[in-house]
């Protein structure tokens, strides 16, 4: 039986060390093989999110091996390796544009150094763009941006008056992903909101939205299929445990932790996080979801 974890998120750790992986390459493999293309999906926090970042990541830096066994393995690519430039904003504390300008600048710098190219320009959407034309040019082949939890930085001053400051920053650094369009293989961005008033949604015009769509609609969270496939050992021993039948079981997991929907005619599916701490802890339910990932935001709001 393999391993159940709430905190790993890099695709690469969870299979090199025997973590459950439910297996949604199937999904990747359709994103990936519509290339060029340039997409957007929110969700809310703790649902999968950064670990589809970090599949993709392993996808496109040509990793074959880690994916063997699964869905996207059967499947006709090519595996080419490409240079992928990482944005990570789940980590940003800023709360003005000062703090946020120099998070950017730290973030572009260090990836500067990764690629060993020269961090250059004025400003961070200048210095964004030489490192997208610098990196293409350097490898010799299309970058692949990876942008995880886009809005973080406007969340984070969304009470205050330093929310409109910070989408401007936002605005002008997110620009350069349509300007660079040409010299992209893919683009995946993602957040918890969609605030129409970003450039990324504005200006960047080619960015395909599929938090609804219904071809994606199950592709972050489990469906109860793969939830009774995947967990089926966990599920009998809980039988045992809680000296219930397999279908009270089921109904009561199902009571508290599904119903998530993202397009109405798609099934309904359940929240990673909450599955995982149920079975950590030793089946008892509680509102797992709800402690580690409300969106304090709303609640400001």
């Amino acid at each position: 039986m393999q391993k159940l974890t709430s905190s790993v998120y890099t695709f690469e750790k969870l299979i090199r060390n025997d973590f459950l992986y439910v297996d949604k390459t199937e999904y990747i493999w359709k994103l990936i093989s519509e290339a060029p293309a340039s997409f957007f999906m929110s969700r809310p926090r703790r649902f999968g999110k950064s670990l589809t970042i970090s599949t993709l990541k392993a996808v496109f830096q040509g990793k074959r091996d880690l994916f063997k066994g699964l869905a996207i393995s059967k499947k006709k690519y090519d595996w080419k390796e490409y240079p992928v430039i990482h944005l990570d904003l789940a980590n940003c504390g800023a709360k003005n544009a000062g703090e946020l300008e120099d998070f950017l600048f730290d973030t572009l710098s260090g990836l500067a150094e990764h690629f060993g190219v020269e961090i250059r320009g004025q400003s961070n959407a200048m210095r964004f763009e030489f490192l997208v034309r610098d990196v293409a040019t350097s490898a010799g082949s299309p970058v692949v941006i990876l942008l995880d939890e886009y809005d973080k930085p406007i969340l984070n001053a969304l009470a205050t008056p330093e929310a409109m400051a910070c989408r401007d920053v936002l605005k002008g650094f997110y620009s350069t992903i349509k300007k660079c369009e040409s010299l992209e293989r893919f683009v995946f961005v993602t957040g918890v909101t969609k605030f129409s008033h970003v450039s990324l949604f504005s200006d960047l015009n080619n960015l395909t939205d599929i938090t609804m769509h219904p071809d994606y609609a199950t592709m972050l969270g489990y469906t109860q299929e793969e939830f009774e496939e995947c967990f089926a050992e966990r599920l009998d021993d809980a039988v045992d445990k809680l000296g219930i039948s397999r279908e009270q079981l089921l109904a009561e997991i199902k009571a508290w932790y599904d119903g998530y929907c993202f397009e109405e005619n798609s099934p309904t599916v359940y929240n990673p996080v909450s599955l995982a701490q149920f079975f950590l802890n030793r089946c008892k339910f509680s509102n797992y979801w709800f402690a580690t990932g409300t969106p304090s935001f709303l609640l400001k709001v």
